[in-house]
């Protein structure tokens, strides 16, 4: 069975030093002496870095592998990675952001909205002030559309709250579209547009999807 020291991490996600008396292993956390309360909430503050970047590592990861090897995509199927259709665009997307240009206080959801700006002054300017005005993701999605700071009911109510907001709003759109001018009479040019103006969506959901059936 691995078993891999855990690390300490600084505020840039980069190994410092590990963590002495604390293994991890593929079925969970090995503690080999007792550890204080602030022992134990660092550890705490570790695991929760570690989440909120695996996105980040998935990629340039991936990124790596792509650009190194020929037989990438063999390896991730001997591995077992079901990187295809929306989560492998989202991955590509994230690791073309170079690291120097990731900020700590954003998390890489931040940036699949980020990277939909057209230049890097835009994608800089508003990373900016979402670390500065600690947006959530969706409120900085708000914020660009609005090109002012946006706070939602995300950060008051919390996530569920507001993707049935979000689900009701959708409904409500798609109710009034249908009771004008129903989809399906629609050409293929404009289904291509609400395609093309929806590929965020859609490619969460395929996202979500990846993980849930992962």
């Amino acid at each position: 069975m691995q078993i891999l020291e855990l690390k300490r991490l600084d505020n840039e996600g980069r190994t410092v030093e590990k963590v002495p008396g604390v293994r991890m292993t593929a079925n969970g956390l090995v503690f080999d002496k007792p550890l204080t309360i602030e022992e134990w909430k660092e550890v705490g503050h570790m695991l929760k870095a570690a989440r909120t970047a695996t996105l980040w590592w998935e990629a340039d990861w991936m990124q790596y592998g792509k650009a190194s090897y020929n037989l990438w995509e063999e390896a991730l199927d001997q591995l077992e990675f079901d990187f295809v259709g929306g989560k492998y665009d989202l991955l590509m997307s994230l690791a073309a952001v170079p690291l120097e240009r990731r900020r700590p206080g954003l998390r890489a959801e931040h940036y699949l909205f980020l990277t939909k700006l057209p230049t890097i002054k835009e994608q800089d300017k508003w990373a900016k002030v979402a670390e500065v005005e600690k947006l959530t993701p969706m409120d900085l999605k708000r914020s660009i559309a609005q090109g002012e700071v946006i706070r939602g009911s995300e950060e008051r109510q919390g996530g569920v709250n507001t993707i049935q907001e979000l689900a009701r709003s959708f409904s409500k759109w798609l109710s009034d579209v249908e009771s004008r001018d129903p989809i399906e009479n629609w050409s293929k040019e404009k289904h291509k547009e609400l395609l093309a103006e929806m590929k965020l969506i859609v490619d969460l959901v395929a996202f979500l999807q990846n993980e849930v059936q992962g």
